[in-house]
């Protein structure tokens, strides 16, 4: 039996990170095998690696390496980003424990712990354990899902409604690739992630084509006049000859998420000192407000791309219902 690690005890067994870096030791030969420094592309890797029987799984840290291989990198890119960061905190708390040992109890424990920093992410972590344990089931590493009656805890919709002033405030202040940015998003209430990959050769006469990453499905923006005028401004930034992304960076690549998001932290902090704004907002919450902005709930579905209108009415409806009363 091997020693118990110091550090990186969330790392699967002869997965080691050194300065960044993340090796696989090799059995027999003790030869470390470079798999990069990105955390996901290396635990695919590493599934690759030891992929030959795919025992079952005797520890809780097991069972979730092997969702974390196998299941997470088929979610969408920030999903997937987020169940590795859950998957440390669960392998941290459970992962000694054989699966068939878990108890309410013990998730219970979790869920108090993790609670008193953040209600909303312990429920998160709980949707990642309660997949872990469906496919533990199906895999037959667990006879029973421990996670199924698992009282979450009550989440409060955000009520955030971005004011026509404060859009306009901000978006005057931050720049053209941000005011650029804001216009196209409130016009078509895509989210970040998929803004940041829109390609100039999926913008046609027709509209502008993209695919939703959370669902896979495409869809056809058709256009109007202001989602020309958002398009043109947008294309007028400046751009390298090379640079094929509706927004791209200098050198022409497309923005990450974590790239984009640090520029707008940075401008909103800068524009709250200075009283250009008084409240911070999100661009999750322009979304919302184009939601709250359309004519009615079916429209804002739509504009969403939501499969139902509850998500649409509880999370993203931020403004208060018009009712005609009775004549």
């Amino acid at each position: 039996m091997g020693r118990r690690r110091k550090y990186g005890k969330h790392l699967p067994r002869r997965l080691y990170e050194r300065a960044g870096t993340y090796y696989y030791v090799e059995k027999g030969t003790g030869k470390w095998i470079n798999l990069g420094r990105d955390y996901g592309e290396a635990l695919a890797e590493y599934g690759r690696l030891v992929a030959g029987s795919n025992p079952r799984s005797r520890k809780m840290a097991d069972l979730i390496d092997r969702y974390m291989r196998e299941v997470a990198p088929t979610k969408a890119a920030a999903t997937y980003r987020d169940n590795i960061r859950q998957s440390k905190l669960l392998r941290a708390f459970f992962g000694r424990m054989a699966p068939d040992d878990v108890t309410a109890r013990h998730i219970y424990q979790y869920m108090d712990e993790r609670g008193i920093r953040s209600k909303v992410q312990a429920n998160r972590d709980l949707a990642l354990l309660q997949a872990v344990f469906k496919k533990g089931v199906r895999w037959g590493d667990v006879s029973v899902s421990p996670v199924v009656k698992i009282e979450r805890f009550k989440e409060h919709p955000r009520k955030r409604y971005v004011q026509d002033w404060e859009f306009d405030a901000f978006k005057s202040y931050a720049g053209q690739l941000i005011a650029g940015y804001m216009d196209f998003q409130y016009l078509t209430a895509l989210r970040q992630g998929d803004i940041l990959r829109v390609h100039l050769n999926e913008i046609k006469d027709d509209g502008i084509h993209v695919t939703i990453s959370k669902t896979g499905k495409e869809r056809i923006i058709t256009w109007t006049p202001t989602l020309r005028a958002a398009v043109r401004d947008a294309r007028m930034l400046p751009r390298p000859v090379r640079g094929m992304y509706l927004f791209c960076t200098r050198t022409g690549s497309r923005y990450t998420t974590d790239g984009f998001r640090s520029i707008w932290q940075r401008k909103m902090r800068s524009a709250l000192e200075i009283g250009v704004l008084r409240e911070r907002f999100t661009t999750h919450d322009i979304r919302a407000k184009s939601a709250s902005d359309a004519s009615d709930l079916q429209r804002a579905q739509d504009l969403l791309g939501h499969a139902n209108n509850k998500v649409t009415r509880e999370h993203y409806r931020r403004l208060p219902e018009l009712v005609k009363p009775l004549k």
